[in-house]
């Protein structure tokens, strides 16, 4: 009897792809370090966040002016109101 040879199918491909993919994740690690990666990133979400906490004192700064005008202008609503009530009376 021949014994027959057992080739595992499709190992030059698969070690191949393994390699590529190594090749091509350690290209993107250098790019992405190249770029400035976390270093630049921290810093624009510190700027992020100081614009952000700015905003949000002049956001609460207009709706406090807002509501000022606002209950100024119901208390001038509210004489009027009382004032042409009072003289039918």
């Amino acid at each position: 009897m021949v014994e027959e040879k057992v080739k595992p199918k499709g190992s030059f491909r698969s070690t191949l792809a393994l390699l590529v993919s190594i090749i091509a994740l350690i290209l993107s690690i250098v790019a992405y370090n190249r770029t400035g990666g976390d270093s630049d990133l921290k810093a624009e979400i510190t700027k992020l966040q100081t614009r952000i906490k700015e905003m949000k004192n002049e956001t609460s700064d207009q709706v406090k002016r807002l509501r000022e005008e606002t209950g100024k202008t119901i208390e001038k609503l509210g004489k009027a109101i009382k004032k042409e009530e009072e003289p039918s009376q």
